[in-house]
């Protein structure tokens, strides 16, 4: 009996949102997102951080959270993290295999830390292993060119809901 991945795995539509769409368009969508509000934080980056499944159902997400980067009221970028380094099964990497078209054997590796660039014509896509406090951790960057700066230079905001 043959399975595909894609049966594994359920796609995530929030992370092929378009980059400079107005939150208060997405909102609509997605009732956990609650990032309008009255303050006013200028040309700051604000960074909002949820429960990944509240957002994508995907089962290789399910330990994950996400950090959702708005600007200007505009969604500029996403970034999925792992929770826990000693759950670190390559859940994300899958994922973003699956959805991406990451195949690297080196990002495969247990012990590997580094970056894997996955951009598009259209989207900066950066895959990589981060070495924390209590070991590696997965991460997934999703922006655009146009504002992937943003997400790493300025200032950026923690806004707590």
């Amino acid at each position: 009996m043959f399975f595909s991945l894609n049966s594994i795995s359920k796609a995530c539509d929030f992370t092929n949102l378009t980059m400079g769409t107005q939150v208060s368009v997405i909102e609509d969508k997605y009732d956990d997102l609650s990032v309008t509000n009255n303050d006013d934080y200028g040309d700051l980056t604000v960074m909002y951080t949820y429960d990944t499944s509240l957002f994508c159902k995907d089962n290789l997400l399910k330990n994950t959270f996400i950090n959702v980067y708005v600007k200007e009221k505009k969604l500029i970028g996403m970034q999925i993290e792992g929770l826990q380094s000693d759950k670190n099964t390559n859940e994300i990497y899958k994922f973003a295999q699956i959805n991406f078209g990451l195949n690297n054997d080196k990002a495969k590796s247990g012990n590997w830390v580094g970056a894997v660039d996955l951009s598009s014509d259209i989207n900066s896509i950066i895959y990589g292993k981060v070495m924390g406090f209590d070991g590696i951790h997965e991460t997934l960057e999703i922006s655009s060119f146009e504002y992937a700066n943003f997400l790493i230079d300025g200032e950026i905001v923690e806004a707590f809901q």
